[in-house]
């Protein structure tokens, strides 16, 4: 069964579409409304549009549903064997997908937007903004933190010179309590854009009691009268929230 062809929408329907376009057909197959032979189709009629709604609404379940859609066909023919090109829509490409995630994100549709970005990136896993828009759609909608680093680990790797990826890792691993990689992930920023609009001190350069030189056992040392990691981290993330 496809769910979509049951409630009649297309697959980046919106949850609303969706939740309308079930109580309308609902009504319209309700088996009340039937009697005899009208009356069982109505029932089959009814528990397909159920079980349509209920895959739908669930994201890990609609996402499901449009990796098993079939491709499009891409000719037909006739009884006398003449072909014509099939009248049906092109396939989406996973720049598509991504399009329609960002859009269902700035809608506020989090739910739909994370499935039609994961979506985008089972169809093509190496580009880097994929990844990052999946990390920006999980951190909206309270996901697991562990699954935002993932994401952005993801991103960097395919575009280790994101600095605001870099910078995102920075301050979730600090969180986290992993001080080790926070304080890395934040010196890679500065090397690659020592003057990004989001670091106020400059990237610290080599020698002996620079800020943020390497000392003894491979500990960064602070030194006196510097901001330390932590409000570093507090600083850089109220800037990338906007609350700094």
């Amino acid at each position: 069964m496809n769910p979509f062809d049951v409630l009649e929408i297309p697959p980046e329907a919106s949850p609303e579409d969706i939740k309308a376009a079930y109580h309308r057909l609902a009504k319209q197959w309700h088996p009340d409304r039937y009697t005899g032979a009208a009356k069982v189709e109505a029932e089959a009629r009814f528990r397909d549009l159920a079980e349509a709604f209920s895959i739908l609404k669930d994201p890990g379940k609609r996402l499901a549903a449009m990796q098993q859609l079939p491709r499009t066909p891409v000719a037909a023919s006739t009884p006398s064997g003449k072909e014509k090109d099939a009248e049906a829509a092109p396939e989406r490409t996973a720049e598509d997908w991504a399009t329609l995630a960002k859009e269902a994100f700035d809608g506020g549709r989090v739910d739909q937007a994370q499935a039609l970005i994961q979506y985008a990136i089972r169809m093509d896993g190496k580009k880097p903004q994929y990844h990052a828009l999946l990390a920006t759609i999980l951190e909206q909608g309270g996901g697991d933190l562990r699954t935002v680093v993932k994401a952005l680990e993801a991103a960097v790797l395919l575009a280790p010179r994101d600095v605001d990826s870099h910078l995102r890792l920075a301050t979730h691993f600090q969180t986290l309590g992993m001080v080790a990689r926070a304080q890395r992930h934040l010196q890679t920023a500065r090397e690659i854009a020592p003057n990004h609009p989001k670091l106020r001190q400059t990237a610290p350069r080599g020698g002996k009691g620079a800020p943020g030189a390497v000392g003894q056992k491979g500990k960064v040392q602070t030194p006196a009268g510097q901001p330390g990691l932590v409000d570093q981290l507090k600083d850089l993330w109220g800037r990338l929230t906007g609350k700094g």
